[in-house]
């Protein structure tokens, strides 16, 4: 079933009226639903579009146009948990799209590396394709994607943790997305997901309801890590599971990274185990080597967390997988016990490395 929405037969107000319908047939009952309209943000892509045709002019925002541009729920957010500086997206914008800043943008596409090198090339294909985007923004109507979205969030997580839809804000960003509060969506980005675009959304839903639900306590290296495999893991059960399963030459360049790293992940596991061991017995100085398990783990926990979690709904069942949804902890526990059972080469943690996550969970 494609999950593009019909623009053509939904009007707005019959959309908005389908999605509080759905939404009472999953949500908690008993409990009023914190957001039960699905609320679709696009001021942050409406300013933007604004702010970027002046740039391709050549000519600079005031002040004011950037600060409202970055007072939008979705790139407040953004700058508040990630990149802590508007900066940062002002002079990508010139660079991407100033005429006068074209030899400035190669000498800068040369030195990024990482997701920062793939963010001005998304700015380029914005910059190409803005008619397209503009006619996208105008046809979105969101309501039945928020319900398949957190429906599919909320079959990886236990019974009651899904009340109301989250707000939403599209912006221009990066070719991601994420599942902060408000959940940002970059517009482009969205366009290319085509009919897995609720797959995606139901992955930031995953975030969004499961971080409501977990504290860590101190941000310390190593509970960012175990954090991130958890979080990753289990909402990538929604939207990535599939890629493992591709013929390589079907496989997007995007995919190929990813499944190659999750064929990585014993060489992952067995080096995150020596570092949990190493830190078991040290009382003080453990920070360089949690920066060192930051490293070993790569994108940020998504291949190595689907891994355990896959192997955990093979062995245990889905139950086991909502069971640990919103308990890092015992998410590692879990992952022991279905690798202790399927054997053979399969990585399992040392006693060591496990007692020093108990100390982590006690001490969070």
């Amino acid at each position: 079933m494609s999950i593009r929405l019909n623009q053509g037969l939904l009007t707005r107000a019959f959309s908005a009226l389908l999605a509080i319908l759905l939404a009472s047939a999953f949500f908690v009952r008993g409990e009023p639903a914190q957001n039960s309209r699905p609320a679709a943000d696009f001021s942050g892509l409406d300013k933007f579009l604004e702010l970027s045709a002046l740039l391709e002019k050549d000519q600079e925002p005031t002040r004011e146009q950037w600060d409202a541009l970055f007072a939008t729920p979705g790139y407040a957010v953004l700058i508040q948990r990630e990149f802590y500086q508007a900066d940062y997206f002002a002079e990508r914008f010139r660079l991407a799209f100033m005429p006068s800043r074209a030899d400035a943008l190669k000498e800068q596409m040369k030195k990024d590396t990482g997701l920062r090198a793939k963010i001005l090339p998304h700015y380029l294909r914005v910059k190409a394709l803005r008619g397209t985007i503009e006619r996208w923004r105008a046809e979105q109507r969101p309501a039945e994607l928020y319900v398949e979205a957190a429906k599919m969030a909320g079959s990886f997580l236990p019974k009651g943790a899904v009340s109301g839809l989250p707000n939403v804000s599209f912006v221009i960003f990066a070719p991601d997305s994420r599942g902060y509060d408000p959940v940002v969506l970059d517009a482009l980005y969205c366009m290319d997901q085509g009919t897995a675009l609720a797959n995606l959304v139901g992955h930031e839903f995953h975030h969004y309801y499961r971080n409501s639900l977990v504290e860590l306590g101190q941000d310390q290296g190593a509970l960012w890590v175990i954090n991130q495999i958890h979080a990753e893991g289990i909402a990538d059960l929604i939207d990535k599971a599939g890629w493992i399963q591709k013929a390589e030459a079907d496989l997007t360049p995007e995919e190929k990274s990813y499944v190659k790293f999750f064929k990585e992940t014993p060489a992952v596991l067995r080096t995150m185990d020596d570092l949990l061991s190493q830190m078991s017995g040290m009382k003080t100085g453990r920070g360089a080597l949690g920066n060192d398990l930051r490293k070993a783990v790569p994108q940020s926990g998504h291949p190595t967390g689907l891994y355990m979690a896959t192997l955990i709904l093979e062995e245990l069942g889905k139950e086991a997988v909502v069971g640990v949804s919103v308990d890092p902890f015992a998410f590692f526990r879990l992952y022991q016990k279905a690798a202790t059972k399927r054997g053979g080469e399969t990585p399992c943690f040392s006693e060591k490395a496990l007692a020093f996550l108990d100390r982590l969970a006690l001490c969070r």
